[in-house]
């Protein structure tokens, strides 16, 4: 009966409605919400790709051989391609021993390559988005072809695909 009194007594306190002229400070908490505007107010929707500062050189490289530019060894490419194959960069740098000129439109970078005496079995393939900034890679090994893309990325430029569909056995 004691604690009843005491309950009673508790809930009737706290509903108490508070004194005019006193504020209470309350702090957040995981379910109060702190109004905020992060609305931004953007009058232009356009957007404009641009070749990112990095890749601009390579646009020179269009009609030449890569082997003549020394275009695996050209920064930034040369190490984001270690990053990206890791161990099967030397597998990529095989394959890609002999060679056609680079092929350079709308801001994609695309050459291929194939192991000598073993074209059209073992080859390799690299696209560089040079407006997205993204480098994809194909390695073929006996017909079978694996892609890879920085950050995950599987939207492939056209001409991969295109090198990738050689490979496919006709039915």
């Amino acid at each position: 009966m004691k604690y009843g009194i005491l309950a009673v007594l508790a809930i009737a306190v706290a509903c108490q409605p508070k004194a005019p002229g006193t504020t209470e400070k309350t702090v957040p908490d995981s379910l109060v919400m702190t109004p905020t505007d992060t609305m931004i107010t953007i009058t232009d929707t356009a957007v404009t790709p641009a070749l990112v500062e990095s890749w601009k050189t390579f646009e020179q490289y269009n009609g030449k051989y890569a082997s003549d530019v020394k275009l695996l060894q050209q920064h930034p490419l040369k190490e984001r391609l270690k990053t990206l194959l890791g161990t099967e960069e030397k597998d990529f740098t095989i394959r890609y021993g002999t060679m056609p000129p680079i092929e350079v439109d709308n801001g994609i970078l695309f050459n291929e390559g194939c192991k000598p005496h073993n074209c059209s079995i073992e080859e390799a393939a690299i696209a560089i988005d040079m407006n997205k900034d993204v480098i994809y890679v194909g390695i073929a090994r006996n017909k079978i072809v694996k892609l890879y893309g920085e950050r995950g990325d599987s939207a492939y430029p056209e001409k991969l695909l295109q090198w990738m569909m050689k490979f496919e056995s006709p039915e």
